[in-house]
């Protein structure tokens, strides 16, 4: 379910310059499309955990990604620029619950083979969003529309969704236990929100670095992201074998500070293939992030199942709409390498505080197990 949703994500971005001259408008239009879809998945994320409170994790995943796989072909024919940004709300807001739902059985099977797969399972969403572009490339080149191409992966997800709810389990709903939830949320919130400043960037930003900066060529740009996700893709990977030798905690530090190390080496790079060695570290750093706060947050006992994931989700997804406007105003205020290092760099030191502050008792795979006491 990881990878084809990741197919699925990857399959029609890259063909926004399409949808965009279809329906005629402007960047401006487009961009307050694509921000009304973000804002769909923002709300979606706010009520996930009752949904996964209410109906249970497995059935909060497929019932979603059902859902979510049939409205994809819609964005192929949507007549306007409205009606696309509701179809992308709309998908934005069931999105966000399939998202907290597979992440919650992910920490389930996690739980019951006794060892770490959440960064596995993250890696296999980069695998798939890889895939999706580059499959989503290759229809171009093979003169396959955007609808056809959307249609056979509604099927194929929608045959994923369903032969998933038979291989994976429900188990009964986990009642929360202690008294912090509110400050840990907001502590999750937080946490998210700044992880995801440090992940987001090279992809928002990295091709116009090479160009602007380094003085790159628009075909060596894309690199940037290309590298950054390969590093990503390798960390998450290989990242379930560090958690469970040293920790959730302490390799989700290391990660950090490996990431803004990179982010360093690529602001003070003045050539392209130095700071494309940084993006591809930065990668590798950054890949832990998000897979080891899912984790936390969906196996503290503090929550019941699926809120504290729902926390984090709203702090994440709110940090990927902010994250773009933030360094954007910065880099006209300084310069983009500036504002890159301050903005990483705070974002990244203020993650680490949050999440010392509010989960840094929980250190290892054990610690999420049930019974180990962690309140």
């Amino acid at each position: 379910m990881f990878f084809v949703n990741g197919v699925v994500i990857g399959s029609w971005l890259p063909r926004l310059p399409e949808i965009r001259d279809r329906l005629g408008i402007d960047l401006r239009t487009l961009g307050l499309t694509l921000a009304l879809g973000g804002m769909g998945s923002l709300v979606g994320s706010s009520i996930s955990g009752l949904v996964v409170g209410r109906i249970g994790a497995r059935r909060a995943a497929v019932v979603s990604a059902v859902f979510l796989y049939l409205l994809l072909p819609l964005i192929s024919v949507a007549p306007t620029a409205i009606v696309l940004a509701a179809v992308l709300a709309t998908m934005g807001f069931i999105d966000s619950q399939a998202d907290v739902g597979m992440n919650a059985v992910g920490i389930r099977v996690e739980q019951a083979v006794g060892r770490s797969i959440m960064t596995r399972l993250h890696g296999l969403w980069s695998l798939g969003t890889l895939i999706g572009s580059g499959a989503s490339a290759l229809a171009v080149l093979a003169g396959v529309g955007l609808l056809p191409l959307l249609v056979v992966l509604a099927v194929v997800g929608v045959a994923t969704a369903l032969g998933a709810a038979r291989l994976v389990p429900e188990s009964p709903p986990r009642p929360r236990v202690g008294s912090r939830s509110g400050s840990l949320a907001v502590g999750l919130m937080l946490a998210g929100g700044t992880a995801v400043f440090i992940e987001g960037a090279p992809f928002d930003w990295g091709a116009i670095f090479l160009i602007d900066v380094t003085g790159a060529g628009p075909a060596l740009a894309g690199t940037a992201v290309i590298l950054f996700t390969g590093g990503m893709l390798i960390g998450r990977l290989g990242g379930d074998h560090l958690v469970d030798r040293f920790g959730s905690v302490p390799t989700l530090f290391a990660g950090l500070v490996l990431s803004v190390a990179a982010m360093l080496l690529v602001v003070v790079s003045q050539v392209s293939p130095l700071a494309l060695v940084g993006f591809s570290i930065w990668g590798l750093g950054v890949s832990v992030a998000l897979p080891v706060l899912y984790k936390l947050a969906g196996g503290h006992h503090s929550f019941a199942e699926g809120t504290g994931l729902a926390a984090l989700t709203v702090g994440t997804r709110l940090g990927f709409m902010v994250s773009p406007a933030l360094v954007g105003a910065a880099a006209m205020a300084w310069n983009l390498p500036t504002a890159l290092a301050v903005v990483v760099g705070v974002a990244a030191v203020a993650s680490m505080i949050t999440i010392r502050l509010t989960l840094g008792n929980v250190r290892s795979l054990r610690d999420s197990l049930p019974g180990s006491g962690v309140s």
